[in-house]
């Protein structure tokens, strides 16, 4: 991962650093936003690392470093669920580093490296793949629970739960299976309470979030864009995926990217349409917007958008240029503070289609399927 900017000359890179230092520097004190938690999405700790979704062993013990030379300190998913809620104060940088699917690697190669670093984690597994080849045992995964670390479900078969079955009974033992089984299977095998579910690609709907909620989760972890803040709805915790092409520079700007609240949302967060037109939403704590403070953008996967915003309602509208494929799409609202050059982002999902139907691709646009 930091092979690739340790190539350039010395002069780009300390140029760069410099850069990010005052990102990170400023990130504080972006005015009327909550305090961010920042959360990293890995998948495999590998000896060396080839695949988009694998990091080598020492790349990510050198991420551990950068965190720990900054003072992040690493927290559990109840943690998280209680400074959402405001039932724990916030740790001056509190940040949740998750690991998707299960891998033995995982417990191998991460494991060791986050204890040496006094690092707790999260392991996000499916059933399916648990005492499997290439997964951890639950012997394995019983030692990481002993260790602190939180052991939340991906779903039972890493499932993309858009494809889900059209007839009726079929698709309720379908998400029975998915979403509602894997919990009582970990707190089965564990003897420890399962808090939040993971979406399998980062793919939510409506529906299936709420099938989430009456199933005893208390929140759930996505792929969208951003930082997670007290208030947040725990439904919607927010995640960067750590990719292996991720340069040192890029990867700090993922961990240090501000919180933006966002409300209001139209398309809704998880809502399947069957076209758009049109986004609006509300930043309601940009109280002090002028042009010449702030750079404000909103982005969508597989399109454009021309917005304006209206500081006295404190509502971005946007148009959507062009025709958006069926699939699932990400809206990225981000806000740039010209003094200090900080970014904050707030991002959300939503999907072009008819419910139910199985013809989708298995990642949204600008989110690669992981293995």
């Amino acid at each position: 991962m930091f092979r690739v900017a340790s190539r350039r000359p010395d002069r780009w890179r300390i140029a760069g650093l410099l850069g990010v230092i005052i990102f990170l520097w400023g990130w504080s004190a972006l005015p009327a936003l909550a305090s961010g938690i920042a959360a990293l999405c890995y998948h495999q700790i590998v000896p060396k690392a080839t695949g988009l979704f694998e990091l080598s062993v020492e790349d990510f013990r050198e991420q551990l470093a950068l965190l720990k030379a900054q003072g992040y300190e690493s927290i559990t998913t109840q943690q998280l669920l209680d400074i959402l809620a405001g039932r724990f104060q916030p740790l001056k940088k509190p940040v949740l580093l998750t690991f998707d699917d299960g891998y033995r690697s995982v417990y191998d190669h991460a494991f060791p490296i986050m204890k040496e670093f006094g690092f707790v984690g999260v392991a996000c597994i499916y059933p399916q793949f648990i005492d499997s080849q290439g997964g951890m045992s639950w012997a394995q995964l019983r030692e990481l629970a002993a260790a602190g670390w939180s052991i939340e479900p991906h779903s039972m078969t890493h499932a993309n739960l858009w494809k889900a079955p059209t007839v009726p009974g079929a698709r309720q033992a379908f998400f029975e299976r998915e979403i509602i089984r894997p919990k009582q299977i970990i707190e089965e095998k564990l003897g420890r309470p399962v808090r939040v579910f993971t979406w399998p690609y980062g793919i939510y709907t409506e529906e299936t979030e709420a099938i989430a909620r009456q199933a005893g989760y208390a929140g759930a972890l996505t792929v969208d864009g951003g930082a997670s803040y007290p208030g947040l709805d725990p439904f919607r915790i927010k995640r960067q995926v750590v990719y292996r092409t991720d340069t040192r520079e890029k990867f700090l700007i993922r961990l240090g990217m501000g919180p933006l609240e966002v409300t209001d949302w139209d398309p809704r967060p998880g809502q399947v349409l069957a076209a758009l037109a049109t986004v609006t939403c509300r930043l309601p704590a940009l109280a002090d917007y002028a042009p010449g403070r702030y750079v404000l953008n909103a982005k969508i996967t597989g399109g454009g958008l021309a917005f304006g915003f209206d500081p006295a309602t404190r509502r971005l509208t946007a148009t959507v240029k062009g025709k958006l494929k069926e699939g699932q799409h990400f809206i990225d609202i981000y806000l740039r503070d010209q003094r200090t050059g900080v970014t904050a982002q707030h991002g959300w999902l939503f999907t072009i289609g008819t419910p139910g139907r199985a013809a989708l691709g298995s990642a949204p646009a600008g989110y690669p399927a992981a293995p």
